[in-house]
Parts: structure tokens; C-alpha cells; sequence
């Protein structure tokens, strides 16, 4: 064979025995032995066949385990779902250095500019005026950080974002209630030009090229919306209604009195459904601020100041006419399912490196089953360029 370090020829030179472990337990393998005599190295082409980690592990037993690992606690994988699972028996430690490295590979492939499985066109639901929507959207949450020898540290904030085809709005209840017919997520400690130019390249992977309209759904975070004029710009920018009504909800009830409050909150986020965010902004420029207390005075100009901002992507009647979804609840729910129910249980703490590599593995977990498929190497779903 050719020497994978110099290209020279290798030679064999004997049969040499490894214990691996396989998804049926403990096996020994022979496995050929080749010196290249130019360079030095010795090299066993059957582990590469065959795929060994660095543990020691098969192909088969390393997904297991990352997959046990990307879904629980290390500890629990090790003591109690693995055993149970497939009768594997592996410490704490080589549970977690398993999943994290499969994590840093998955990051580096992404990283790299790797897509999974085959490259395809959703079939894009159509809206109110016949047009295809591709929906986008992004959010932060986050995740509780260890120092050295445990030391205190910083939390830090993981991205969270996803390419998505919702249930139209027009439809009925119990088809718009089921899951979105194609969703990829993305995960990790993001800078936003690095989400940007991955989101970008799992949009083109899915067809959001081919949609007639394109929808980014955001809770108007601080520099989303340059993001997405950056990354996506041909898409309509709509801010997240529940999080704009929460402003009004905060301000109706140190305006008013207790059940004043609730009955000046419902009408308020009526009116900006209805009537959209212009309406609004008019409404609370108007107020009577004579009477208010200084706390009050600043839930006033917090809700100015966002309304202010962003009252451009507010006008929810019209996309409310056209079909759209005009709720980021996708996304918020994907932070919980995708980052908080791993990484955020109770006394969690985290290395950044650590928490970053498992992000990336809850994302591909959660998006559309082809994607773990095509990363794990099955043969019917292709690696993408």
C-alpha cells in the first residue's frame, strides 16, 4: 500500500490484535500491520475501514453513545441508558469526550462550509395570493459557563436558527398545529456573520432560492435586523407580535389598575393586530403621562423606544391578509428543545468549548432526520458539498 504520510510504498509486516468496542459488547480484531520504511510511519488501514474512534469505538457504538450523550446527561448515559440500550458498558468520561468530539467534528465540517444529505426543494406552502413563503428565524438563549477547576464564569449566549416551512395560516386548526414540513436548525456559541454564511448555505441546500417570498421572524434583538439585510436581504422583516404586545401588557398594567390594566392590554393588542404597529405608535405618543410614576414613566419609554424602532416591521394586518405567520414562537421553542432541555438542567455548567460542540449536535439531531443520517455516513443520504 502507499504510505499515507509520504506516498511511498509500505509494506506489511504482520497481523496485530485491538479490543474494540462494537454495538454487541467487546470484540478482539486482527488487523494488518504496514511500515513505510521512507518515513517512519506505521499505519492500519482496517481502522480507517472501519472507522474506529479514538476510544476505540465502532462507527455503530460511537453514534449510540453521541446520541445518548447529545440527550442526556453524560452520567445517566453511562450508568443507566446505555446499559439499558444496547448492553454497553462505558465511564462517564469517554461518554462525554465521545459526544463532544463528534460535536467539534460536526462544527468543523459546518465550519468548512459541509451541508448533509441530498440537496433538494422543499415543496414550499403557498400563501393567501398564491405565492411560495420560505421562513426564516433566529433567537439567542443561554447557557450557564464553569471556569477552570470551577471557577465562576460567565454564562454565555448560544444562537439559535432555523430555515422552516410552517402550516399555512389559512389552513384549519388541526393541520396548522402539526409539525413544519422541513425545518433545518443551527446551534452553538455563533458569532452572527458566522450563523449568517451557515444559514445561508442550509437555505440554498433546501431551495429558499426557489420561493416566491421570503419571511424572517425575530424578536428584534439587538443587530438582527442588519443580519438579515446582510444574509437574507430579500426577505420581509416581521417582529415577533407576542413580543411586541408584551411591551403594551407591561405598560397597560402600571397605566391602569388591576382589571382596567388587563382590559386596556386586550384592546391595545387588538389594535395592533388589526390596525398594525403605525396605529399603535400613534396611541402611545398620545398617552397622558402626567400621572405616572417614575417606574411607570420607564415602562412608557421602553415601549416608545421599540415601537419607535421597529414600527416598520409591525404591520401585522397586512401580513395577517397575505397568510403569514407573524409569531416567533418557532424559534423560541426550538431554544428550548434544541439548547435549554439539554444544556440548561438543573446545576448544568458548562465549558464553552464543551457546550458549543453539543449545541451543534442537538441542531442536526432536531432538524429533519436526513441530517443526522447523512453526518453518521449512511449510504442513503450523501454528504453535500
Amino acid at each position: 500500500m502507499s504510505c499515507v504520510q509520504c506516498k511511498e510504498s509500505a509494506s506489511f509486516k504482520e497481523y496485530r490484535h485491538k479490543n474494540v468496542v462494537c454495538l454487541l459488547g467487546d470484540i478482539r480484531i486482527a488487523r494488518g500491520y504496514y511500515h513505510c520504511k521512507h518515513c517512519g510511519h506505521g499505519h492500519f488501514p482496517w481502522d480507517g475501514v472501519l472507522r474506529l474512534s479514538e476510544r476505540a469505538l465502532t462507527l455503530g457504538a460511537e453514534e449510540i453513545v453521541t446520541l445518548g450523550g447529545s440527550l442526556d446527561a453524560f452520567g445517566t448515559v453511562a450508568k443507566r441508558t446505555l446499559p439499558k440500550m444496547s448492553g454497553l458498558k462505558l465511564s462517564e468520561s469517554t461518554v462525554q469526550r465521545t459526544t463532544e468530539d463528534a460535536g467539534k467534528r460536526l462544527a468543523e465540517q459546518l465550519q468548512a462550509g459541509k451541508t448533509f444529505g441530498q440537496k433538494t426543494v422543499w415543496d414550499w406552502h403557498i400563501d393567501a395570493n398564491g405565492k411560495t413563503c420560505a421562513y426564516l428565524s433566529v433567537d439567542a438563549t443561554g447557557v450557564m459557563m464553569q471556569g477552570p477547576e470551577g471557577a465562576k464564569a460567565d454564562g454565555r449566549m448560544a444562537y439559535v436558527g432555523m430555515i422552516f416551512n410552517p402550516q399555512p395560516r389559512q389552513t384549519e386548526d388541526e393541520r396548522l398545529s402539526r409539525p413544519c414540513d422541513g425545518v433545518r436548525y443551527l446551534a452553538g456559541h455563533y458569532t452572527l456573520a458566522e450563523l449568517g454564511e451557515q444559514m445561508r448555505r442550509q437555505a440554498a441546500q433546501v431551495g429558499v432560492g426557489q420561493a416566491t417570498q421570503w419571511i424572517a421572524l425575530t424578536d428584534a434583538g439587538s443587530g438582527l435586523e442588519h443580519w438579515i439585510d446582510m444574509y437574507f436581504p430579500l426577505a420581509i422583516k416581521i417582529v415577533d407580535f407576542h413580543h411586541a404586545s408584551e411591551y403594551l401588557e407591561n405598560l397597560a398594567k402600571v397605566y391602569r389598575s388591576d382589571a382596567e390594566g388587563k382590559t386596556l392590554t386586550d384592546e391595545w393588542c387588538h389594535r395592533l393586530k388589526h390596525e398594525g404597529g403605525a396605529v399603535m405608535l400613534k396611541e402611545l405618543q398620545g398617552l397622558d403621562l402626567r400621572r405616572l410614576s417614575k417606574a411607570a414613566r420607564k415602562m412608557y419609554d421602553a415601549a416608545l423606544t421599540y415601537f419607535t424602532n421597529h414600527v416598520g416591521r409591525m404591520n401585522y394586518p397586512e401580513y395577517l391578509s397575505n397568510g403569514w405567520h407573524i409569531g416567533s414562537g418557532g424559534v423560541e421553542s426550538a431554544c428550548k428543545t434544541v439548547v435549554n432541555q439539554r444544556l440548561c438542567l438543573g446545576g448544568m455548567r458548562w465549558c464553552e468549548a464543551g457546550s458549543d460542540h453539543v449545541c451543534h449536535l442537538r441542531a442536526l439531531y432536531r432538524s429533519d432526520p436526513d441530517q443526522w443520517e447523512a453526518y453518521w455516513g449512511y449510504p442513503d443520504y450523501a454528504m453535500a458539498a
